[in-house]
């Protein structure tokens, strides 16, 4: 009985290993036929174009810079990088988008200090959480402002434009690039470190307040320091300070609020590249280091001093550990100070 059961089992073997490779075969065969797609691979990323959404108009600093890091990003990667722009609700609407498609890296984001930051305070209902509803892969750049104004206005320094303020409370008016930028709080965390209160008037953008303020119709202005450069350089406005920590390299002669008397003081904004929760580790790895890589180009270096732009860099865990960091830094300023976008 023995020599025969032992028999029965190989022939069974045999058998089952017969079926196993038809079975497989024909399943295969099956799949090829159907023309169904099949999973997207990490390791042939990107097969097709990425597209990055950047949730505010074209032509602002942060569409500039993702443009610019797009076309490096097409040549060291060999797929077209589209930039595809999607305003609203202060960054919220395009980082939404992002938030809720495939983690297949073919849809990023511009992710920035609105949508993925200071939003979390502004809002009492956010449709997605920045620390676990996204993947988050570089910081590009941080993007100082300036406190800009016309050539009229009194004040020729910080502890000028203060005395101001103080002299006669919410008659002294700022224009910044809209309720939740990143210049409408930078002058927020000012008015309340000097405890001065400033009237402001929200534009939707950069460009229109810039307008107002070279036609007189507002007397400040706190925006991105690469946008109010050429007007600058030709004499039509001057800047009384910048509000990162040290001075820019764009005015050179111009103090920051650090050093006016406010020591720690920074309020910048910043600019980053990150995908939907759940991004494969290796995709993630090479969008890094692509970035890094761009960095180090002599082209985007020359671009970036020209615009007064800071290079960023590290690694995606550093630029999670940051955006938490910002999320906590002016949600507490905002609950401090009460502004609120609804």
């Amino acid at each position: 009985m023995a020599p025969r059961i032992l028999s029965d089992n190989k022939g069974r073997q045999a058998f089952m290993s017969r079926l196993t490779r038809r079975t497989t075969l024909s399943l295969l065969t099956a799949g090829a036929a159907s023309g169904l797609p099949r999973p997207a691979s990490a390791a042939t990323w990107p097969e097709r174009p990425v597209t990055v959404v950047v949730p505010f108009p074209p032509g602002g600093s942060n569409d500039v810079i993702t443009r610019m890091f797009g076309q490096s990003l097409s040549r060291s990667l060999g797929q077209p990088f589209v930039i595809d722009n999607r305003a609203g609700a202060n960054g919220n609407i395009g980082a939404s988008s992002v938030n809720r498609a495939a983690p297949d890296g073919y849809t990023l984001l511009a992710s920035g200090n609105g949508q993925n930051a200071m939003n979390h305070g502004l809002y009492r209902q956010m449709p997605y959480d920045s620390r676990s509803g996204f993947t988050h892969v570089v910081r590009l750049a941080s993007l100082p402002n300036a406190i800009v104004a016309g050539l009229d206005f009194p004040a020729r320094s910080v502890a000028d434009f203060i005395a101001m303020a103080k002299a006669a409370p919410g008659s002294v008016t700022f224009a910044s690039p809209g309720s939740g930028s990143s210049g409408h709080l930078a002058m927020a965390m000012l008015q309340h470190a000097a405890g001065i209160e400033l009237l402001h008037v929200p534009y939707r953008g950069a460009a229109p307040a810039i307008t107002d303020l070279l036609a007189g119709q507002v007397p400040v202005a706190i925006i991105n320091v690469d946008i109010a450069r050429p007007h600058v350089r030709a004499g039509k406005l001057r800047v009384v300070a910048v509000t990162s920590e040290q001075r820019s390299p764009l005015y050179a002669d111009a103090p920051t609020i650090a050093e006016s008397g406010f020591p720690g003081f920074s309020a910048i904004g910043w600019l980053g590249l990150s995908g939907p929760a759940g991004l494969p580790a290796e995709i993630v790895a090479r969008l890094n280091g692509a970035a890094l890589e761009a960095m180090a180009s002599p082209q985007i270096q020359e671009r970036f001093a020209a615009s007064g732009y800071v290079m960023a860099g590290g690694s995606p865990q550093e630029y999670a550990a940051f955006i938490g960091s910002e999320i906590d830094k002016w949600g507490t300023l905002i609950r401090q100070i009460g502004i609120s976008l609804e």
